[in-house]
């Protein structure tokens, strides 16, 4: 490869790497609607709990 492709090949590798990367934090960025914060959170809470109520695991090999 000449140095002159290679250099080419680096800037367009950085390039889409940077892109790609203020991309994701658009995304990432977006707030929810004030009504959806509480919801979300609840959920999460609700599922966590229901896992906890089916009691312990079973004693076996390991335990």
């Amino acid at each position: 490869m000449t140095s002159q492709l290679r250099a080419i090949l680096t800037i367009l590798l950085i390039a889409a790497a940077i892109s790609s990367t203020l991309l994701t934090a658009a995304e990432a960025a977006r707030r929810l609607p004030e009504g959806q914060h509480y919801g979300r959170a609840r959920s999460l809470i609700m599922a966590w709990v229901a896992q906890l109520t089916q009691g312990q695991s079973p004693r076996g090999p390991g335990h």
